[in-house]
């Protein structure tokens, strides 16, 4: 289950339209959603490293996960 909050906020409307026309969203709260986790999704990822993160030994991996903040693996 998803935890949502109810909230009053000003929106930009020439910055939502464009959000959705990005997004492939209809109204507010599907566009302001899908935006947040998008951004999430593209901070989660920007400092992933292909070389490191998947050809990389297990070692050269946890190393970067470490030095990224990230839990060690178990």
């Amino acid at each position: 289950m998803m935890l949502m909050a109810r909230t009053t906020v000003d929106v930009d409307e020439a910055a939502l339209t464009a959000a959705q026309a990005a997004l492939g969203t209809r109204g507010l709260s599907a566009t302001v959603n899908t935006a947040l986790r998008e951004v999430a999704r593209r901070s989660a990822l920007a400092d992933f490293d292909v070389l490191r993160d998947i050809d990389g030994t297990p070692g050269e991996v946890e190393s970067g996960r470490e030095a990224r903040g990230g839990a060690k693996a178990v």
